[in-house]
């Protein structure tokens, strides 16, 4: 047995907690009483359990973490198998997710971040460490839930030793990441397109955020519309609910008066937090008042500068921060946990969403939620979330003095920012979590059955 199975049964014996024991018939949500299911969720590369804003961390992290949950609490036993990146973190660590859940992190290659070329090459190794370990608990899972490409390879050789349906979320599409990577983006890796199409002519059902997202699998892909599911992401809104500008500033030590603008993201050429930059620097050049009473706070990548300076795109905002003047007008807050986000999304005026290409945009939708008006490029699932004059401003991306123009009046107009926030949360409404869980449980139940899947 290679070093990798070893381990993985290592992880077995010595740090496992008590399996979900398997149960009897339970009474569902909708009143029937049937035998729960086992899941298999596959987040590869990124941890569900990390917080959003890092390197290789964001939307997807919230996504996975918030569907387990509520399959748990529905009585599924969900088993998320994730690649470990820390020797400091258990293998199987305690969480809050419900006794239903386990995030299982398998040793492949370092236990270290790779980014996406160093995690593709210990794939295989990643491989051997799910096999090893289902072989020993002598688990048969009932479904795969993949998510982003190389869990969906995953999915398919995991398939291939133990059937059973996959359902497949690519999250972003790599067609679409490399026609919109933009100034210091580097081209998505080799295998992705293909590995993607694989999954595309493979899978049992691809689950699509919105229409747009489905829009682009059949344009790119030449997908099965028959098998495209659309199923948007969903919002914590027992967590992310309007809390008053006021409380969130006391929680954050801000003054009341102080104006923020706010980006919440990881640090990515396609999030074009460079556009953002050169409209705040239009802003400060047209009332340069704005430099003293108000500030652009940015979530995500790392706080301490001298960590910026060794991530290349993060190095390249802080030398575009410093030509345009902006100094300390620009605060750097690094990754936060989600109690923190709810935090500065209260405080903060305006949510910005600038990005080049987006599949959904949770942080739009979070920040909806928390009662603030959000302005967005007009791009991929924002052009859906975002309600033009309702929520907040589309505006085309890449056009800084146009997301100027947008962010002037939010600024400048209390009463029109608390009426496009409080339309936000009212529209942040249909998103919550429940009853998103509740869609995929009913896309999982046909695929089960064998029934048509029911499109939207």
């Amino acid at each position: 047995m290679d070093t990798v199975e070893s381990r993985a049964l290592h992880i077995s014996e010595r740090e496992r907690p008590p399996r979900p024991a398997d149960k009897g018939p339970i009474d569902w949500p909708d009143g029937h009483r049937r035998l729960p299911r086992r899941i298999a969720m596959l987040s590869y590369h990124t941890c569900p359990l990390a917080a959003p804003g890092g390197k290789e961390t964001g939307g997807m992290n919230v996504y996975v973490r918030e569907l387990m949950r509520q399959l748990g609490r529905r009585g599924h036993l969900v088993d998320c198998f994730t690649r470990s990146q820390s020797q400091l973190v258990p293998h199987i660590p305690d969480t809050d997710l419900g006794p239903n859940v386990r995030v299982i992190h398998v040793a492949a290659g370092r236990e270290a971040p790779l980014g996406k070329e160093g995690a593709w090459d210990v794939v295989e190794a990643f491989i051997s460490g799910v096999k090893a370990f289902i072989g020993a608990e002598g688990i048969h899972y009932d479904l795969y839930h993949s998510h982003y490409w190389m869990s969906g390879y995953v999915a398919r050789r995991l398939q291939a030793r133990w059937p059973a349906p996959i359902v497949h979320m690519f999250h972003t599409l790599g067609a679409m990441k490399d026609q919109s990577r933009g100034e210091g983006g580097a081209p998505e890796i080799g295998p992705r397109r293909g590995v993607e199409q694989d999954i595309f002519d493979t899978a049992d059902a691809i689950v699509a955020a919105t229409p747009v997202d489905r829009r682009h699998m059949l344009e790119w892909y030449r997908a099965d519309g028959d098998r495209i599911v659309t199923v948007p992401p969903g919002v914590d809104l027992s967590r992310f609910r309007p809390l008053g500008r006021a409380t969130a500033r006391r929680a954050l030590s801000l003054p009341e008066d102080h104006a923020m603008v706010l980006f919440v993201g990881r640090p990515d050429p396609v999030k074009g937090l460079d556009t953002l930059l050169r409209a705040m620097a239009l802003l400060t050049a047209r009332d340069p008042g704005l430099r003293t009473r108000s500030c652009l706070c940015v979530i995500g990548g790392d706080k301490d500068g001298e960590s910026r300076g060794r991530d290349a795109e993060m190095a390249r905002i802080d030398a575009l921060r410093e030509a345009l003047g902006l100094g300390d007008f620009v605060a750097f807050m690094g990754p936060q946990d989600q109690d923190a986000l709810v935090d500065y999304y209260n405080a903060a005026q305006v949510v910005v969403v600038p990005s080049r290409y987006e599949s959904f945009g949770m942080v739009a939708l979070e920040a909806m939620a928390c009662g603030v008006p959000v302005i967005a490029s007009d791009v991929g699932g924002l052009s859906t979330l975002v309600r033009e004059g309702r929520t907040g401003f589309l505006v085309p991306f890449g056009d800084p003095a146009a997301l100027a123009d947008a962010l002037w009046p939010i600024l400048d107009d209390d009463a029109m920012r608390d009426a496009l926030g409080a339309q936000g949360a009212a529209v942040a409404e249909g998103y919550g979590w429940p009853a998103i869980a509740g869609r995929i449980e009913r896309l999982y139940e046909r695929l089960w059955a064998g029934q048509p899947l029911l499109l939207a």
